[in-house]
């Protein structure tokens, strides 16, 4: 027998009797949003009505600035779900927009449409269409506190996939998805059809051309700061920095595509040892099997002279 429950989308307060699971936000993670849409703090940042939150959210992916996206605008628990996999905790939520700004800094976007109930945002948009290719996203929001709570993303992974590729190389996407990898391996996120994603991202995506030489890498530690300097690789286009906590894999990047021979790391702590690789790349958006790379540390200290 079928059972029968009746919905009151005027108010989007209908998750139950249904037991609540990732795929759907509880009624306290859906809080109503006359109430919990923002807070002091955060009517300063994206406003006091969905109107304002979504016209905020444009300007986000409008800029490309994803500095108003930190770890202070989301709940302690807040879950971020999408095709790809799912987050918990501010931090995570965080991280995962700010991964993808990292190694996709000009990737942008666009609102197309949107609209609320009482207890949802809902926005329809996508990313800006580049080589005939259309991404379209629809993005629903939940708050509790002022704070974002629950955030379900609905796209379609190839299209995404397709779309990053075509419009910004094959080198950034694969990064991305090992970083994430890395991040799941840590704990902080789970990846849904993680070998399908590892397949598609280092299986599909097959380079053809002969890896560059490793430059050779000086590391001069100084003030909160490590200056890094290397020897140009003939044929090189440009140089990917990467840094580590320790002196295994996986390298995140710091900075792709620098097209000197040397670089600052100022987001450092004194005391700390850090580990780096600089990767030459023959063209700035292709992806290149790479040879072992030497790993070179350093370790910023303050100097009392």
């Amino acid at each position: 027998m079928t059972q029968q429950v009746s919905v009151d989308l005027s108010t989007g307060s209908g998750y139950q009797p249904f037991p609540p699971d990732i795929y759907t936000p509880s009624n306290a993670q859906a809080a109503p949003l006359s109430e919990n849409l923002y807070n002091e703090r955060t009517a300063k940042v994206w406003g006091t009505t969905p109107a304002e939150y979504v016209a905020w959210f444009n300007g986000l992916w409008h800029t490309g600035d994803p500095s108003g996206w930190g770890p202070e605008v989301f709940t302690s628990d807040a879950i971020m779900l999408d095709p790809t996999g799912t987050s918990t905790g501010a931090e995570a939520a965080a991280a995962d927009f700010l991964l993808l700004f990292k190694y996709f800094p000009d990737l942008r976007g666009e609102v197309m449409s949107w609209g609320h109930n009482g207890t949802e945002i809902f926005i329809n948009w996508r990313f800006v269409v580049g080589k005939g290719i259309n991404c379209p996203v629809v993005d629903k929001f939940s708050f509790g506190g002022g704070l974002v709570s629950y955030r379900q993303a609905y796209f379609d992974t190839m299209t995404l996939l397709a779309y990053l590729i075509e419009n910004h190389g094959s080198g950034p996407l694969v990064d991305y998805f090992l970083d994430r990898f890395a991040r799941e391996a840590g704990g902080k996120e789970v990846l849904f059809l993680p070998e399908l994603l590892k397949a598609l991202v280092t299986g599909v995506v097959r380079p053809t051309a002969a890896p560059l030489g490793a430059p050779r890498v000086h590391a001069e530690p100084g003030n909160g700061v490590v200056h890094l300097s290397w020897s140009p690789v003939p044929g090189a286009h440009s140089y990917t920095v990467k840094r580590s906590a320790t002196p295994r894999d996986p390298y995140p990047w710091i900075k792709p595509n620098v097209t000197g021979t040397s670089y600052t790391d100022d987001d450092v702590e004194n005391g700390t040892t850090y580990y780096y690789v600089v990767a030459a790349n023959r063209a700035s958006n292709v992806l290149l099997p790479q040879r072992p790379l030497p790993v070179f540390s350093a370790e910023p200290k303050l100097t009392v002279r």
